[in-house]
């Protein structure tokens, strides 16, 4: 019996010794997201030739804050439609996209990277390929948090 309470106390004591660590519980975390109102993306069109080698993008930015700024601009590649684009301007904004298949083709869709280097504000407008109709603007219009760059 004596045998039986040692051997348990010291495989009770073990398993603590082994057990994993408790997590740190941090405390302060705050939120990515800026205090502006969010971003609505208006009239997102983009229009591509039959080929698909020649993409007119157009779209405008309306912050809440500040008049609209109209972007346009045309993307190149086969598939121009699934070409990624960097540093293109427009007015205040520094744009970027790629193209995503990781779900199949068939459900690709494109994230766009809306940077305010000045107001140091971001935001991520993203659109399936079955919503951009070849010519047609998305509706609805959609809007977006910007996010507080550090």
């Amino acid at each position: 019996m004596h045998f039986n309470t040692v051997f348990l106390g010291l495989v009770a004591s073990a398993s603590t010794a082994f057990a994993a660590p408790a997590l740190n519980s941090r405390s302060g975390a705050v939120s990515a997201m800026a205090d502006v109102p969010e971003w609505t993306i208006e009239s997102f069109t983009r229009t591509c030739n039959e080929d698909d080698t020649s993409c007119d993008v157009s779209f405008g930015i309306n912050t809440q804050t500040a008049p609209v700024t109209e972007c346009l601009y045309t993307v190149t590649g086969a598939p121009a439609s699934q070409a990624s684009t960097a540093d293109i301007e427009c007015g205040p904004y520094t744009l970027s996209s790629n193209w995503s298949g990781q779900w199949g083709a068939e459900n690709g869709f494109t994230t766009w990277s809306l940077i305010d280097w000045d107001s140091r504000l971001q935001t991520w407008p993203s659109y399936a390929d079955h919503e951009l109709v070849n010519g047609e603007a998305v509706t609805p219009d959609k809007s977006y948090a910007p996010q507080a760059l550090a």
